[in-house]
């Protein structure tokens, strides 16, 4: 079978299916893993085990947020326990590259899925190698994965249309000598970063990573954050830029005949913080289960591959929807209504109470806790939960 994409949810799916002794490609058009970078890098200690990378990848671990309302308002949520590791995303991708490699997979770099068609028991894949652009040369195999991102080929040729959003991202490696510490920074506003948040995070020895999610020409606001905030971007020297899509949406359909969809392909992502790699990694598990299975029943219908829609809805179906309602709310908010929520809850009360139950991966779990809020402040409700949380942890930007 062949995975046409060579990120970390293709190769956990790829390590998983070689390892049931099945024969395994996986395509990946850069010529290296894990470059270029795109991805903040943040997650949690449980995604960190879920994909059995070193804890080698782990650069620093923080703390917890501060958030900066519109109008200049602070909420200041700092714990004493770690809610997210900021790992070397390379190094993690690489780190799963090498899972796959070693468990049977045949990595493929600097190769590009170019076309795909069905045929009588299986697919056909066209491949092209970056350095011979005027051939292409076909594979045949039962069973292909896209895990290929947003705007994927093999959702494209499957007429799987995403439904839903995609966010324009900007964001930089950087040398910022006041990013010292343990704490992230969350910065909201229509005029600062309209329809998503702007961040740094540090990642130690002067350090950090930051970023901003916007509509249209986000590096632009990303200039207008730091020109707001001179005392946290003095001295700031870009080292490394990146930039990329959070594809926001719930996929209806990540299968069809002899072919599945996994990770962004399939809208795997929190639509929250945007954060794709624990959603990922789990569905991938699920994915490379399906795969074992229809390829020893040599049944890759998608009747048979339909149970895997099934599976990942219930896994983490509920917690994309969750999120995609509180992310419905937020945009309809002024800068006003966001400033009249972070200081309601920054009192020490709700300060613990989000402390206590927020968690980068599961969202819905301080939306419970925050379900008995005054009948004035349910217009805020679902809205401060959405920022509340993503102020405990960002994660894609991972």
């Amino acid at each position: 079978m062949i995975v046409i994409g060579g990120g970390p949810i293709g190769c956990a799916v790829a390590r998983d299916i070689a390892a049931a002794d099945f024969r395994v490609l996986v395509v990946e058009e850069h010529p290296a893993i894990g470059v270029p970078l795109r991805c903040a890098g943040l997650v949690s200690s449980r995604t960190l085990q879920l994909s059995r990378v070193s804890p080698e990848v782990i650069r620093h671990k923080l703390t917890g947020a501060r958030v900066h309302a519109p109008g200049g308002e602070m909420l200041k949520l700092y714990g004493s326990r770690v809610y997210a590791l900021a790992v070397d995303r390379v190094a993690f991708d690489r780190d799963l590259a090498g899972q796959a490699a070693a468990a049977g997979a045949e990595m493929a770099d600097s190769t590009r899925a170019v076309d795909l068609k069905l045929i009588p028991g299986g697919v056909s894949v066209k491949l092209r190698h970056r350095g011979n652009l005027d051939e292409a040369k076909e594979l045949t195999c039962r069973l292909v994965v896209g895990a290929d991102g947003y705007g994927s080929l093999v959702a494209k040729r499957l007429r799987v249309l995403p439904e839903g959003e995609r966010l324009p991202l900007y964001a930089a490696e950087a040398y910022l000598p006041g990013s010292e510490g343990q704490i992230v920074d969350i910065f909201l506003g229509n005029q600062v970063a309209p329809g998503w948040f702007g961040w740094v995070i540090p990642t130690g020895e002067g350090t950090a990573r930051i970023g901003i999610g916007a509509p249209r020409r986000p590096y632009e606001f990303l200039q207008q954050l730091a020109e707001k905030h001179p005392g946290t971007f003095r001295g700031m020297r870009i080292l490394r830029c990146t930039s990329g899509y959070v594809p926001v949406y719930f996929q209806h359909r990540s299968y069809g005949p002899h072919s599945l969809l996994v990770g962004d392909a399939a809208g795997h992502v929190k639509p929250i913080s945007g954060g794709g790699l624990y959603f990922g990694l789990r569905c991938a598990r699920l994915c490379a289960a399906t795969a074992i299975g229809a390829l020893r029943s040599n049944d890759c219908s998608d009747r048979f591959l339909a149970r895997y829609q099934r599976d990942w809805e219930e896994t983490v179906g509920q917690e994309i929807r969750c999120g995609l309602r509180h992310r419905k709310v937020f945009l309809d908010l002024s800068d006003e209504d966001m400033d009249q929520l972070i200081s309601f809850f920054n009192k020490p009360y709700w300060r613990r109470l989000i402390l206590k139950y927020g968690d980068i991966d599961y969202h819905s779990k301080l939306a419970g806790r925050l379900s008995n809020l005054p009948h004035w402040a349910k217009h805020f409700f679902k809205a401060g939960v959405n920022m509340m949380l993503a102020g405990c942890g960002v994660s894609k930007i991972f």
